[in-house]
């Protein structure tokens, strides 16, 4: 703090990369679902419907670096388009 450093963390949800779709890819042989039954599953705990993007992720790392995150420290930003943890 007293050198201006600021650590902040970034939570994402699922984001739609080549290791998410492996893993949904292992949920589903695991439970003898098909893939899309999985992720309707994900995604059905989520305020908004829907697998992040690397670059909406992006936008949160961006925002972080920009003059108008300088009041953060400290923080957790979970960007998860709302994901509901049961």
């Amino acid at each position: 703090g007293p050198r201006g450093i600021r650590v902040n963390a970034v939570c994402p949800g699922w984001v739609r990369t080549d290791a998410a779709m492996r893993s949904l890819t292992a949920m589903a042989a695991e439970s003898g679902r098909s893939e899309a039954e999985v992720e309707r599953e994900i995604l059905s705990r989520q305020a908004v419907p829907k697998m992040l993007t690397p670059d909406e992720l992006a936008g949160v790392f961006l925002f972080l670096a920009s003059e108008g995150a300088t009041p953060l420290t400290g923080q957790c930003l979970v960007a998860s388009h709302g994901e509901v943890m049961a």
